[in-house]
């Protein structure tokens, strides 16, 4: 017997649940994707029988075609993509949808392009995980045209575009601590593009935890360039050139494949990480722990983003999400290895100074924070 729940409320996990088997499993079933066993296959199309649940399959919907999302990374060469990539169409499977994936190369005019093709296509969802695609034309391409949009690592301003993200600034804060707490008093930073606000965020961090104990950070010592393996060789190869005296003891790198391409330039200069000196990136790639050495970096839960952004855009474009816009701020823990060590003893500053600093402005906050709450 047809049950009296209306079709719009089936999903995939009602189906699921009905037929005892997991969402992954009747995705496989109504994609055809994976042989399944014929009992499994019998109790999948039972449960989407009584349930009424209509899949994305144009078989199941009488001609309808499949529902599209896509999802816009900035290079496809970079190990950070791969796994959010595969969040999101793991999540997206699950739900029937099919995904195209568009590599921008961080070039505006092929972005533009990219946009333009999606809306020609009428494509049923966005998610962005990439840097140069300005707020204002995904706005525009929301409200012009109704299409479903969800950020990852950025911040948009409309209260139906979602935005998934790590706070980068208190990222590369706990990066600065760490290197502080090893004595390291000039401290670098090997930053990406000046346009992307993730940059400037992560350079934000890294000024305040310097100026908490009275450290500068000169310009010199936060060199730009492109976010890839040969931009971090590059930037750490223009520190290398300073002086002994002006040289940095501690890097912070924009992302891992940065650190990996500083990494590589110490290692021409005969120079020893950590001994000499020590490097910290961002991303938690996989490679980064195998390293030589294993390197020291912020981690960013990468798969969970994928899912998170394709189970919010599932939700809205279903008319499922309230519009109350905010983000969705995922942890990001700094895993140590052994990129980090104590600073060299003959560039070491006055560390019980900056120890005292540190413990003054700590007690500060503590003594803000029981001045609020009471």
């Amino acid at each position: 017997m047809r049950s009296q729940r209306s079709n719009r409320h089936s999903t995939v996990i009602d189906v699921a649940k009905k037929a005892g088997v997991s969402p992954a499993t009747v995705s496989r079933v109504l994609n055809n994707s994976v042989p399944v066993s014929g009992d499994t296959r019998d109790r999948v199309f039972a449960a989407v029988a009584e349930l009424g649940y209509k899949h994305g399959d144009a078989q199941l919907q009488g001609g309808t075609e499949t529902r599209i999302i896509a999802l816009l990374i900035t290079d496809i060469l970079n190990p950070f993509f791969p796994e959010v990539v595969r969040g999101v169409t793991d999540e997206a499977e699950i739900h029937g949808l099919a995904s195209l994936l568009y590599h921008t190369a961080e070039d505006p005019l092929h972005e533009k392009r990219i946009l333009q093709k999606l809306v020609n296509r009428q494509i049923d969802g966005i998610i962005v995980c990439a840097s140069r695609i300005l707020n204002d034309d995904l706005i525009a391409l929301h409200e012009q045209h109704g299409i479903p949009i969800v950020v990852i690592n950025r911040r948009v301003l409309h209260s139906m575009i979602p935005s998934i993200f790590v706070d980068f600034e208190d990222a590369a804060y706990r990066s600065a601590q760490h290197l502080l707490t090893l004595r390291h008093t000039r401290l670098a930073y090997l930053a990406g593009h000046e346009y992307s606000e993730s940059s400037r965020d992560r350079k934000r961090g890294i000024e305040r935890a310097l100026q908490e104990v009275g450290l500068p950070f000169p310009s010199e010592l936060c060199p730009g360039s492109f976010p890839s393996l040969e931009g971090g060789f590059q930037a750490m190869t223009t520190l290398l050139a300073l002086p002994a005296t002006s040289r940095p003891t501690g890097i912070i790198a924009y992302n891992d494949l940065m650190a990996l391409g500083a990494l590589h330039a110490i290692r021409t200069q005969h120079l020893q990480v950590p001994d000499d000196i020590s490097v910290v990136g961002c991303d938690g790639i996989t490679i980064a722990a195998h390293s030589n050495p294993p390197l020291t970096t912020i981690d960013q839960p990468k798969y969970r983003m994928g899912q998170i952004a394709m189970q919010m855009l599932y939700r809205i474009m279903n008319k499922q999400f309230s519009s109350s816009g905010g983000y969705t701020q995922m942890e990001s823990p700094l895993i140590i290895r052994e990129s980090t060590g104590p600073c060299p003893d003959d560039y070491q500053g006055d560390i019980f100074s900056i120890a005292s600093k540190q413990e003054d402005y700590m007690g500060q906050r503590r003594k803000t924070a029981d001045m609020s709450s009471s």
